[in-house]
């Protein structure tokens, strides 16, 4: 080791280099020691040096390179990385070559290194393709309504990620095997669909019209990965069903049979209303197009779709009887007792007659009840009563306003009169001499003389 250093100094004397290179030598010897880097790349560190003095700065950064390349295989690829380039740098100010050129040749390996890497995680992240979310959990339950619709779940970690291949399954009871649902076209069909949108990474199933047969397990499955997923469907349930109601009304009214599902929000899927025909024997459907119940029953479920109670007006003795409200499944029975309705008013008869032409006439027939009549007879006395108060009052409102304006005519024209008599017209002549003046004025058939003297 000594005679190697001997050996740069000597050349370092010969060729005129400074002292102060030379300990910059032992500076990069000693690290190379600290390092664990062999005694050869000191004295390729002497070539190098004497490289550099022959050939210029240009050609001594490829013997750099060389001598780093010497450190990678030393010390590994990764302990190499960073004491190669120290070497690199602590070298550069030995040969006098400018600390930019080792900069940039630390920036070139840096994105190397940064594209190596990015390179190796999207290989990784291709070749892991699709990992399902909950994968290997428990079992995820889903309940919903008969008639209405349904979302699977069922996602990739990244929603961005596409899998090679997706299959949704069901699981059959009769035949104990899980059955691709693509397969099952006509009980599928127009009813379901990949609710994934614009994320290829997102496999839910949207099940719509749902029918108690959808009922059961699924599952979705992507390569060796799968989730499972049980639906449930809520039916209605019928409140007191299997139960029988009394209910009694009076003949002529109306009555209200209830039935309700325990969710009023849910829609059975089919119900119907029958009642017992005790002369057939048989259960008979009622209908408001039927004969007997024609325009007089209807549902009162308005906006709540689990109410399918059954209104019916105008009772008669033949409603009375066992009605039966039916689901799928379940049903409720109601006995109906009908009784005299309360006393009701005698109708009458009254008689129109309306003349249409000289020689025919319509006759018109309703009933009236014995109020109606009473109540028409008191309101036309009253009525004929009043207008004629009436009539009374504007008369005599009318002859006192003629009698004030007759009176105001009056007194104006006595006013008039009056005023005429009092007046006197005269006509007075002056003259300067004194002489009498005699002044006639007429005065319609009254005359006055006036005489008027003047003395100047």
């Amino acid at each position: 080791m000594c005679c190697v250093l001997n050996v740069v100094y000597r050349a370092s004397v010969v060729l005129g280099v400074e002292r102060s290179m030379c300990c910059g030598l032992s500076v990069v010897y000693r690290a190379s020691v600290v390092l664990g880097v062999e005694r050869s790349m000191c004295c390729g560190l002497s070539v190098v040096y004497r490289a550099s003095v022959v050939l210029g700065v240009e050609r001594s950064v490829c013997c750099v390179l060389n001598v780093v390349y010497r450190a990678s295989v030393v010390l590994g690829v990764e302990r190499s990385m960073c004491c190669g380039l120290s070497v690199v740098y602590r070298a550069s100010v030995v040969l006098g070559v400018e600390r930019s050129v080792c900069c940039e040749l630390s920036v070139v390996l840096l994105v190397r290194m940064l594209l190596t890497f990015y390179l190796l995680f999207i290989g990784l992240h291709v070749s892991e393709g699709c990992a399902l979310e909950r994968s290997g959990g428990p079992q995820l339950s889903i309940t919903a309504q008969k008639r209405g619709s349904a979302l699977l779940p069922c996602y990739c970690t990244d929603l961005n990620t596409k899998p090679e291949a997706l299959i949704w399954r069901k699981y059959n009871s009769h035949t104990n095997q899980w059955e691709d649902m693509s397969l099952k076209g006509d009980q599928y069909r127009d009813r379901v669909q990949l609710f994934n949108g614009h994320s290829p990474g997102n496999l839910s199933l949207l099940i719509s019209h749902l029918t108690e047969e959808d009922g059961g397990d699924y599952r979705c499955e992507v390569k060796d990965s799968h989730i499972s997923i049980r639906l449930t469907l809520k039916g209605c349930n019928l409140v007191n069903r299997e139960q029988a109601l009394d209910i009694t009304a009076h003949i002529g009214g109306s009555v209200l049979l209830p039935c309700y599902c325990t969710d009023l929000q849910t829609t059975p899927e089919e119900f119907r209303w029958t009642k017992d025909n005790t002369k057939t024997g048989k259960r008979e459907n009622i209908s408001s197009q039927s004969g007997q119940y024609r325009n007089r029953v209807q549902l009162v479920n308005g906006h709540s779709p689990g109410n399918l109670s059954l209104l019916i007006s105008h009772l008669t003795e033949e409603d009375g009887g066992v009605y039966m409200c039916g689901v799928k499944g379940a049903h409720l029975m109601i006995r109906l007792t009908l009784k005299e309705g309360p006393p009701t008013i005698t109708p009458t008869r009254a008689v129109v007659s309306v003349q249409t032409r000289p020689a025919t006439s319509t006759t018109h027939s309703t009933q009236k009840p014995d109020g109606y009549s009473i109540h028409f007879s008191i309101f036309i006395p009253v009525l004929l009563l009043l207008l004629g108060l009436g009539g009374l009052i504007y008369w005599r409102c009318r002859g006192r306003r003629r009698g004030q304006t007759e009176s105001r005519e009056e007194r104006r024209t006595k006013i008039e009169q009056k005023t005429q008599d009092e007046v006197t017209y005269s006509t007075v002549v002056h003259s300067n001499t004194t002489t009498t003046t005699t002044t006639v004025t007429d005065i319609e058939e009254k005359t006055k003389h006036a005489t008027i003297r003047v003395n100047e």
